[in-house]
């Protein structure tokens, strides 16, 4: 079983088994604050799944803003789709992010919320939200887990047994490297939050 086949077939029981009470308080009170999103933004919500953090990022938004949700799972986006069918805020999209589909410097946002780890290419990634993100905008890789707990949370989980954050140096290598500049990083427990400016475009 690959990552895609994997995902695809947690999708149906995704919410029920993850999107418990604590977690929705917690992402509505202290995590997705961090992410700053500004009103009438157009974000890319990349690795979406079910569309977990949607609802949060449209509060923030206001009736201005867009989010395209994108995933690599394709009943993660069917599910995604049926949730928010009568929002038109939001586009959900089977997508992979190593080859985007958007136009150079198209995004106010990218928020990468629990899915950086399992990226099979994070440096082609990383180059390809440079792309398509402006100039001076902000990139959020975020988890509602510290990166000790996603490694034990993941080790038994095949086949993401072995997909973990890299560690501080690395993130900010991977960053440099792809155009970006590390402004914040908290690695604590129930919060992994970084996030990256773009000050060039990627090498």
């Amino acid at each position: 079983m690959n990552r895609k086949e994997f995902f695809n077939e947690l999708a149906p029981s995704w919410d029920e088994r993850f999107y418990t009470p604590e977690l929705v308080t917690h992402l509505r009170y202290k995590l997705v604050p961090l992410f700053r999103v500004q009103p009438g933004s157009k974000i890319l919500d990349v690795g979406a799944g079910t569309g977990g953090i949607v609802p949060f990022l449209l509060e923030a938004l206001g009736p201005g803003g867009r989010i395209w949700s994108i995933d690599f799972a394709e009943r993660m986006v069917e599910i995604g789709r049926k949730k928010f069918e009568n929002e038109k805020r939001v586009i959900f999209e089977v997508q992979s992010v190593e080859t985007l589909p958007y136009e150079d410097q198209f995004f106010d946002q990218i928020i990468a919320f629990g899915v950086f780890p399992h990226l099979e290419d994070k440096a082609r990634a990383l180059r390809e939200m440079n792309r398509v993100l402006k100039t001076q905008r902000t990139l959020v890789i975020a988890h509602a887990l510290s990166s000790a707990e996603i490694r034990n949370h993941h080790k038994d989980a095949t086949p993401v047994s072995k997909d973990f954050l890299p560690e501080r140096e690395e993130m900010e290598r991977l960053l440099n490297r792809a155009g970006f500049q590390m402004v914040r990083l908290i690695d604590e427990p129930k919060c992994y939050f970084c996030e990256a400016l773009k000050i060039q475009s990627a090498r």
